[in-house]
């Protein structure tokens, strides 16, 4: 893929009439909350509707072969409720966060795996303990597929 020309401002992938669909939504009065996938994205807006507020979702242009199947999406609130927001957002994780299975998945997630290093292995989403290889790189008890960084689907946490 051809480089993709991004925003000077944000650095958003711009769409095919070289607009910003960050920056066009900041000028009308949404303030960006995040970037992500779109079931993360679904979740912080059925949160944010839950407390009240009116959230908006927009596909991003791919920056990358991947994000033509996996696109990323940014989730708006209007700028006066940009705090609130984020209050919500940062509430509700940290009540999860406070569930100690939740809590171990996080810290499973930030560890990450070494496909590479060969052995036994602690699967990030449930936490199961299994050999991978190279060929099968998928967890035997909730099919989280850990295949190469080349197969890997857009990184969520990418703004």
């Amino acid at each position: 893929m051809d480089a993709v020309p991004t925003c000077e401002t944000c650095n958003t992938p711009l769409d095919a009439g070289g607009v910003c669909v960050t920056c066009r939504a900041t000028g009308q009065g949404l303030a960006l909350l995040s970037r992500s996938g779109y079931a993360s994205v679904r979740e912080m807006m059925d949160r944010l509707e839950e407390g009240g507020l009116a959230p908006e979702i927009e596909q991003v242009p791919p920056r990358r072969p991947e994000e033509r199947l996996h696109p990323l999406w940014n989730i708006y609130v209007p700028e006066a409720d940009a705090k609130r927001a984020l209050e919500l957002l940062r509430t509700d994780w940290a009540e999860l966060l406070g569930d100690p299975d939740a809590a171990r998945a996080a810290e499973r997630g930030l560890r990450g795996v070494d496909l590479d290093a060969g052995g036994e292995i602690e699967c990030p989403a449930c936490g199961h303990r299994f050999v991978a290889t190279a060929a099968q790189a998928e967890c035997p008890d909730c099919g989280l597929a850990l295949g190469a960084p080349a197969d890997a689907a857009p990184d969520e946490a990418e703004s």
